[in-house]
């Protein structure tokens, strides 16, 4: 990850340094297993790619590295609400600076843990006390986990997800296995749907599947891989990409970003803020994803 535009700041660890891009704050992780970074602005990982292999995960060329925006790729954390039931879109973790709680290494990983908790800009937006954990361990495999923690003395509702987007050598040359047969299309007003068949990419998708497997599988044929996805804490899968128009319309993606991406995530989804997950005082959540690659040659 390391480019032109980051600046080195400090040695954290033999396999974690410090950067800055933009004024962002980066960790950059070299380990015999694996590259990774990650940007505390956002609790947002940026990069995956265990040694040897192509990049797991798929970063805008165009992606902007400002405080006031998401970054285009990654895994985007939404939360405490997902999509656009209320604003900002998707939540305010995503746009939000977390904090390094610590970090260790072994010979099979790297594991860094930052924090999120309510603050005065938090309670302007969702007037809510909480502390939310996010734990991401790279090596071989990528394992990111989202603990939130209801620390105040009311009942609160959430919904959320790891928006991850996938690094493929080409849409129409991919497709999707274990997203289940049901999904709601958002690009038809929430229209319930079913289907039978493996999931092809060859269009706009914006789709919420409400009965997914334990593990979804991205059949990367140009890369002779399969990505594999195990979500926990979850009640559904949202599989989204853009397609030719939208992807114009981006300004931080290029016309042609579609073409090599595909988003999967791990989502505890909810219509809208009153239909969200409950927390009790105290309770807590966890929502997580394993990524694992394995050759499909």
């Amino acid at each position: 990850m390391l480019t032109n535009d980051m600046i080195f700041e400090e040695t954290l660890s033999p396999a974690i340094s410090r950067h800055s891009m933009n004024g962002l704050a980066i960790l950059n992780i070299q380990s015999p297993l694996c590259e990774a970074a990650i940007s505390l602005h956002g609790g947002h990982l940026i990069q995956f790619k265990p040694t040897g292999q192509q990049d797991v995960i798929w970063l805008s060329n165009k992606a902007i590295f400002s405080e006031d925006k998401a970054i285009r790729g990654g895994v985007p954390i939404c939360w405490p609400w997902f999509g656009p039931v209320d604003s900002p879109s998707h939540g305010f973790a995503r746009i939000s600076n977390w904090q390094l709680l610590d970090h260790e290494e072994n010979e099979q990983s790297v594991t860094v843990r930052l924090k999120l908790s309510a603050s005065k800009q938090t309670r302007v937006i969702w007037p809510h006390d909480f502390s939310a954990i996010l734990t991401f361990t790279v090596g071989e495999t990528l394992r990111i986990h989202l603990e939130m923690i209801n620390t105040g003395k009311t009942p609160w509702q959430w919904s959320g997800a790891l928006h991850t987007y996938f690094n493929i050598a080409k849409a129409t040359e991919t497709w999707i296995t274990g997203a289940g047969s049901s999904y709601i299309d958002s690009l038809q007003n929430d229209l319930p749907c079913d289907t039978s068949e493996a999931l092809i990419i060859n269009q706009s998708i914006d789709r919420i599947y409400t009965t997914p497997d334990e593990t979804v599988s991205i059949h990367d044929q140009g890369n002779q891989r399969i990505i594999n996805v195990r979500n926990q804490g979850h009640n559904s899968a949202v599989i989204w990409n853009p397609w030719k128009d939208l992807s114009r319309n981006m300004g931080d993606m290029s016309d042609d970003g579609y073409e090599t991406m595909v988003c999967v995530e791990a989502t505890q989804y909810a219509k809208d803020q009153a239909s969200g997950s409950l927390l009790m005082p105290g309770e807590k959540h966890e929502l997580s994803t394993d990524i694992s690659v394995t050759s499909a040659g």
